[in-house]
């Protein structure tokens, strides 16, 4: 279903959004501090591989500027995505 959805969105090749997937589940299990499944949260997946595919290319860049347009990446997961998301659990030491 959600590699279903990104080929209509971006119309990219199977692996090639396969890839963007998988970097998505883990950036979220990071982010959640658990375990998910790509069935867990699929609009949020679906939101970071098309931030991150719209992305291509500049992976290195802070920030670009283009005329009069410039902006600002983000390197941690985009806030649209962790709307998307529960807070991330909290890992308690003693």
């Amino acid at each position: 279903m959600i590699l279903d959805d990104l080929n209509i969105l971006l119309g990219d090749d199977d692996i090639v959004l396969t890839l963007y997937i998988r970097k998505a589940v883990t950036s979220i299990n990071n982010y959640l501090k658990t375990t998910i499944a790509e069935e867990d949260y699929p609009d949020a997946i679906i939101e970071f591989v098309t931030i991150a595919y719209n992305k291509r290319g500049n992976e290195g860049m802070k920030q670009f500027s283009q005329g009069s347009l410039s902006g600002t990446y983000i390197d941690d997961i985009p806030p649209s995505v962790k709307s998307l998301l529960p807070l991330p659990k909290l890992l308690m030491r003693g």
